[in-house]
């Protein structure tokens, strides 16, 4: 696999720096962060946070209840996404551990395909602390300035207010409203989908 040239945004004077030999080893660095990929070690850490149906409800794909052999099964699903750069996995590391995960997804799954997907989720305990703002910051240098991505699409369930302001602060906007399953609830729920263009981020950004 050809490796990644090692890269740096400043981002209102503030660095995100990425480096890897390619995406199973991408490694993404933020001001308080530090993204990777997930691997064995993190399997009991993933089945705790996803403990919460609070998390696990806000998510179209995960099940629930979650267990811990549904943490095996998505770390090495993530490790093969990697591999075939179908999609990015990476666990969001603060000072105090792992802190929740964002990722990208390649697969073209609504009428805005090819433009990847971005997802993420935020332990319980670290909520309000701007985690989720950072590591998406983050994963969009990313694609936008290594992949040279022209757009990122995301959104949120309607009842889930604090990720569409997350999304708000990065710079998406608004394009539309649809239903999508979720898993663990066991339904269609009403959902509003955000885009960001690389122009738009970096107009943010300046």
């Amino acid at each position: 696999m050809t490796g990644l040239s090692a890269g740096r945004l400043s981002w209102r004077g503030e660095d995100y720096a990425w480096h890897g030999q390619g995406w199973p080893e991408l490694v993404i660095e933020t001001p308080r962060l530090r993204l990777r990929a997930p691997g064995a070690a993190d399997v009991d850490a993933f089945a705790a946070e996803l403990a919460d149906f609070d998390i696990v409800r806000m998510l179209a794909r995960v099940p629930w209840p979650y267990s811990r052999m549904d943490a095996v099964s998505f770390v090495t699903g993530a490790r093969a996404d990697a591999e075939g750069r179908h999609g990015l996995h990476l666990v969001i590391e603060d000072g105090n551990g792992l802190a929740g995960l964002v990722g990208l997804s390649f697969s073209p799954v609504s009428l805005f395909a090819p433009a990847p997907e971005l997802g993420y989720w935020i332990a319980r305990s670290r909520w309000g602390h701007g985690i989720a703002t950072e590591a998406g910051r983050g994963v969009l240098a990313f694609a936008f300035e290594a992949l040279g991505v022209k757009a990122v699409r995301s959104g949120a369930f309607h009842d889930n207010p604090a990720s569409l302001a997350v999304q708000a602060k990065l710079g998406f906007e608004v394009v539309g409203r649809s239903h999508v399953f979720c898993l663990a609830r066991g339904a269609e729920v009403a959902h509003i989908d955000t885009m960001l263009t690389r122009g738009r981020f970096r107009e943010v950004g300046a």
